[in-house]
């Protein structure tokens, strides 16, 4: 598996495809909803906002109807024949500007090379889009960060719900990653779905952020109902945005500042900090997916046990 590793550093630019093919499916859901499977304090699944989802037996960018919207969807799934209960890996795009990259959700399974990734490891990914922001003249895409329940949230728990009856997932291996403006969103799925996921990571967040033209504080933070594991990492003090001498967000102090309120509300963190600024680098990579692999829901880490020795000396435990 560590050889697969190495796919995620080659980012390139994907062909766009069209997004003419609806993604959705004749959809029956099942009396049985709970969606537990018996594990204590892990959340049943949620209705569909429109008993509707996308098309999850092969791999795929389309749309689906959630919260009355159509949202985009890319799905990643192993080829061949699967064993069931799998993991699910939802992985949340950054800002990006809709005229350059149209479809990011595409742009990233692509240019990570997620299939390569889930045919060897069983792994289904989900990679669903966020809706579109205007500010100061300006349009991109952004997840919904100041508020708590939003037609993201559903989009989330839409997904998931798919994801268990459509593709039989193991729901104690759920997890959230994203990178900058998605890693915003983990903050923001994690507080307000936390017995949901068996870990967060987060490639340049962190949480509380002040920001012009935004009435309120974005990725604010709350107790998560689920102590689940986190791993946070930034790229020093160059890990800003938008760069350039114009700093309005600090990933690295926010993401120092969610990891005092993560461990102080009882989880088990791990800080990473490299030096790449605003960047994912290789050995942000082999951490992020040497975390993936070691969690499960209700389990103690591993990593508290064995030490953190395997995600790299950059990294320390959060005491």
């Amino acid at each position: 598996m560590r050889s697969l590793l190495f796919v995620f550093a080659l980012v390139g630019c994907a062909d766009e495809k069209s997004d003419s093919d609806t993604g959705s499916n004749s959809f029956v859901a099942s009396d049985d909803t709970s969606g537990d499977g018996g594990v204590e304090g892990l959340a049943p699944l949620a209705d569909l906002s429109d008993d509707d989802c996308p098309k999850m037996m092969e791999s795929n960018t389309g749309t689906f109807s959630s919260s009355g919207e159509s949202r985009t969807v890319t799905v990643v799934v192993p080829s061949g024949e699967v064993e069931p209960d799998g993991p699910l890996v939802y992985f949340f795009h950054g800002l990006l500007d809709p005229s350059s990259t149209p479809t990011p959700t595409e742009y990233m399974a692509s240019a990570l090379q997620l299939q390569s990734i889930a045919d060897e490891t069983g792994v289904t990914f989900v990679l669903p889009q966020s809706g579109l922001f205007e500010r100061l003249g300006f349009e991109f895409f952004m997840w919904e960060v100041e508020t708590g329940e939003s037609n993201d949230m559903v989009l989330f728990d839409d997904l998931r719900t798919c994801a268990a009856l459509e593709r039989d997932i193991d729901l104690t291996k759920v997890h959230a990653m994203g990178m900058s403006g998605g890693a915003l969103f983990t903050t923001v799925v994690a507080r307000e779905r936390g017995d949901t996921l068996a870990t967060m990571i987060e490639m340049s967040g962190g949480s509380d952020i002040s920001m012009l033209t935004f009435d309120g504080l974005l990725s604010e933070y709350k107790t998560p109902a689920y102590a689940m594991p986190a791993l946070l990492i930034s790229g020093g003090p160059t890990d800003t945005w938008p760069g350039g001498g114009m700093d309005l967000v600090d990933f690295s102090g926010a993401t120092d500042n969610l990891a005092e309120q993560l461990y102080g509300d009882g989880h088990y963190v791990v800080r990473c900090e490299h030096d790449r600024g605003h960047a994912v680098p290789m050995e942000a990579v082999q951490a992020s997916w040497e975390w993936v692999e070691a969690h499960q829901f209700g389990e103690t880490s591993p990593f508290i046990e064995d030490g953190i020795d395997a995600l790299g000396s950059w990294c320390s435990v959060v005491e």
